[in-house]
């Protein structure tokens, strides 16, 4: 019970421009200040080629709400950095059942309790939003290659990486109760990026970044990204996702989600894609750009999520083929990777964004250049890091 317990904490989700933006009438989209420079906009559904997109956080058991909104601010430089928030994921009966709500509780089996922690970020936390959040997202700090970049924040309600677009049903596995989960990270997107069209200005240099859950849906966003500002300068980072799961788990997430790959970099079946191989297909599409991740060595939600698809010591088995597959991404010409010492999930969010070198630069240098550079950073690596976990309790 206690190594039950231990996972389920380690897979606690992590947790003023012009006021003409107050309404856009190409996309009904409302918008409100946000604190720090940041206008909080709160999208009406968007019919694209015929298709009609409705913005919606997972509306699982416990929520208040399932609106769903996202933040832009506009910088001074001639830069456009797109981040994608994380916050868990669920993809069958047993973690889907285990949402988190606001209020810092949980909801198992159709009642709150305060004691549980959640799995994934079923709605919009009350702390989620960019103001409060340092880092890459920091403007008032220059060590911050992008603290003066025009900025996207993608908020994390769905479930599915930002890449979902299904209404998924579940049962309670204790009860046999059933519920629903609106899987539509796919969808939001699509509709923040018909807001981007109409308001946001071809940027010279764009960044395509996200942290945990949002590293994938920044791989799910690229391509379209890319496409929409075909002519910057582009990079994409991904902190702390390295695509380390299992056949299954990909069979029922591809299912439950309807995962969303674009064909035009994945091919006629993009569900075939292993995630370990998402970062490299990009960087072989796009070989101009530059492509990066960021993870610890030891990532103890990473490895607790990997423990949930496949048990029995997963903190090193998630280590040795998390470094085996960044291996072989490392191998094209235009990748990037910066493996960090310890069991810290995520950076790009937090003050360790500004301190931490163990890699054998200072991670922010390495971003630096990863983004202005000539020629790219190095595969940095912790030199004294062990591959073993110390206490691996799973």
């Amino acid at each position: 019970m206690q190594v039950v317990r231990w996972c389920m904490i380690a897979l606690s989700v992590m947790l003023t421009p012009s006021l003409a933006l107050a309404q856009d009438s190409s996309s009904g989209a409302a918008a409100t200040p946000g604190g720090d420079g940041w206008v909080r906009i709160v999208p009406e559904p968007v019919t694209i080629d015929g298709k009609l997109y409705s913005p919606t956080c997972s509306a699982a058991p416990g929520t208040t709400t399932s609106t769903f909104s996202y933040f832009y601010r506009k910088g001074t430089a001639d830069g456009l950095a797109v981040f994608f928030n994380g916050g868990g994921a669920c993809w069958n009966d047993a973690t889907c059942s285990k949402p988190r709500l606001a209020g810092d509780k949980a909801f198992f089996s159709g009642k709150d309790d305060e004691d549980a922690v959640g799995v994934y970020k079923s709605e919009l936390l009350p702390g989620d939003g960019p103001s409060h959040m340092t880092g890459l997202l920091d403007r008032s700090n220059p060590d911050n290659p992008v603290h003066d970049w025009s900025m996207i924040f993608v908020p994390y309600c769905t479930g599915d990486v930002h890449s979902g677009s299904n209404t998924a049903h579940y049962k309670f596995p204790d009860t046999g109760k059933p519920f629903t989960i609106e899987h539509r990270g796919w969808d939001n997107m699509q509709v923040i990026m018909a807001w981007m069209r109409t308001n946001v200005p071809a940027p010279t240099h764009l960044l395509v970044a996200g942290s945990s859950a949002g590293a994938y849906g920044a791989a799910t966003h690229y391509t379209s990204l890319r496409l929409l500002y075909p002519d910057a300068r582009a990079v994409f980072l991904g902190d702390s996702g390295q695509g380390v799961t299992t056949p299954e788990f990909e069979r029922v997430r591809n299912k439950n989600w309807n995962y969303q790959l674009p064909a035009v970099v994945f091919g006629p079946n993009p569900q075939d894609t292993p995630d370990t191989a998402v970062v490299a297909k990009l960087a072989a599409y796009f070989p101009k750009d530059r492509f990066a991740q960021f993870t610890s060595i030891h990532d103890a939600t990473q490895s607790a999520f990997y423990a949930q698809m496949n048990p029995g010591q997963a903190c090193n088995a998630w280590t040795d083929k998390m470094l085996g597959e960044l291996s072989s991404r490392q191998a094209a010409p235009n990748f990037r990777s910066y493996v960090a010492d310890g069991k810290t999930h995520t950076i790009l969010r937090a003050p360790l964004f500004f301190s931490e070198q163990s890699g054998g630069m200072p991670f922010t240098a390495w971003l630096s250049a990863l983004l202005n550079a000539d020629s790219l950073p190095g595969n940095e690596s912790c030199a004294t890091c062990s591959s073993t976990a110390d206490d691996c309790a799973q």
